[in-house]
Order: C-alpha cells, then sequence, then structure tokens
C-alpha cells in the first residue's frame, strides 16, 4: 500500500516555534514584500488572485478536516476485526487509485451543479487515502505492553481515545496529514479548472492561461509555491518535529 510507511524516529526534542522558524518568518516576509512590489509590474490583479488563494485554501481546509475524521473511524472499524479488515484493506487498496476527476461530471449533475460541494467532495476521496492508510499503519504497530498499562491506569472510552490512542497515532497522523495535505493541492488546481467556481487561485491560473498573460500566469504559480512553503515550512514541518515526542521507543 503506497500509503502505509513508517515515521523514521529522531532522538532529539524539538519546539513548534525556535528560532529558525522566527527567522524564516523574517526571510519570509522579505521576500513576501519583494513579491508585492514586483506584482504591479507584472498586472497581476492581487484581488482576484488573494480571493482565489482565500477560496481554495478554504476548501482544502474544510475537506482535510472531512477526510481525517472519516480517516479515524474507518481506521478504527477496520482494526477492530480481522475478518473486517482482510474484507476492506484491498478494496481500500483499490480505491485509492481509482482516478477522483472521472466522478466530476456525475456530481455535478448529482449536486445540482454546487461547485464547492462538488470540489470539497472530490478531495475528501483524494484526500482520506494517506490518512487513512497511515492510521491504520500506526494502529497495527502499537505496542501491546502500552496497550495493557493504558488498561490498567483506568483508560478507557473517550478518556482511553484522547489520552492514549490520539498521542500514539500523533506521528502517523502528522505523516498521513502532509501527504494528504500536498495531494489536496495538487488536485484542487485541477478541479477548479474544470469546476465553474466563481474564486479559486486554480481558476484564476486558467483564465490567465486562456487569456495567454504569461507574465502574470508564471508569477502567480510561483506566489503559489511560494504560499504552500510557508505552510509546509512554518506548520507542517514544526508539527512533524513535534510529533516525535509521542513515539515509544521499541
Amino acid at each position: 500500500m503506497r500509503y502505509s510507511h513508517i515515521l523514521h524516529k529522531s532522538r532529539g526534542k524539538h519546539t513548534l516555534f525556535n528560532w529558525q522558524s522566527i527567522l524564516t518568518v523574517f526571510l519570509i516576509l522579505a521576500v513576501f514584500t519583494t513579491v508585492v512590489s514586483l506584482s504591479g509590474t507584472i498586472h497581476l490583479d492581487k484581488i482576484a488572485f488573494v480571493g482565489g488563494l482565500i477560496a481554495s485554501l478554504s476548501r482544502v481546509v474544510i475537506a482535510y478536516m472531512i477526510a481525517f475524521v472519516l480517516a479515524i473511524l474507518i481506521a478504527l472499524i477496520v482494526v477492530s476485526n480481522k475478518t473486517v479488515e482482510a474484507l476492506l484493506l484491498p478494496v481500500f487498496d483499490v480505491l485509492q487509485s481509482f482516478p477522483s476527476f472521472i466522478l466530476f461530471p456525475v456530481l455535478v449533475v448529482a449536486l445540482n451543479n454546487q461547485p464547492n460541494t462538488v470540489i470539497v467532495f472530490v478531495l475528501v476521496i483524494t484526500m482520506i487515502w494517506p490518512l487513512l492508510f497511515a492510521i491504520i499503519s500506526g494502529i497495527k504497530g502499537r505496542r501491546n505492553d502500552l496497550e495493557e498499562a493504558a488498561t490498567v491506569f483506568g483508560a478507557v472510552g473517550l478518556k482511553r481515545f484522547y489520552e492514549f490512542t490520539l498521542p500514539m497515532l500523533m506521528p502517523s497522523i502528522i505523516t498521513g496529514s502532509i501527504v494528504s495535505w500536498g495531494e489536496g493541492w495538487e488536485f484542487i488546481i485541477g478541479a477548479e479548472l474544470l469546476v465553474h467556481t466563481n474564486f479559486g487561485v486554480g481558476q484564476y491560473l486558467g483564465f490567465l492561461a486562456d487569456s495567454k498573460q504569461n507574465q502574470p500566469l508564471v508569477f502567480g504559480i510561483i506566489l503559489l509555491l511560494f504560499f504552500l512553503f510557508i505552510l509546509n515550512k512554518l506548520i507542517w514541518l514544526p508539527l512533524l518535529h513535534a510529533s516525535t515526542e509521542y513515539q515509544a521507543d521499541a
């Protein structure tokens, strides 16, 4: 399964914000100021681009939250019974390779041409697989002695989930989330080109390409990559380092 992988262990402790993060923030602000000053000469529509970026970010965030909740629930169901696991895992393994773009024509008609709902729905289908398989892998790799210790100390029901299961799965959740987040952004650009939306960074970049505005198009792509770099550097990488503190030594 392409998303079932083990996070390499890190012995060092990390904090979410350190001097490197602060330096990165100042560097990002400097680059961003330079980019904004150049945008006027390249004739990039700031309102259309920023508005589209916010709309796309909102769709990805909503889809991620839905996919995260579903992945947790499905993973717990799958590993709870050997028969269920044997039946569902091969099905999920096939479904993760299913081209989600095929669903667009059907969903546009079925959902009465509601572009936001269609995009979010297919985004969830796209983003859930790396999360699901990472969480399943994390659950299956749990240590029996820690499970028994949690039981001895009275961790049952929701208390067990929040105080034991969720922290135990944190490395798997973060690594799965990083892959899921990347696939979501890769997917939404094409989705907004296929489904007519009022706002969306993919829709705006597609407009620039159709109207042969090559300089603003290249500049917009660079800005998008820069924005994704910021999110990765300031959010996902610190979370990835912090999550290693939840790993138990073998």
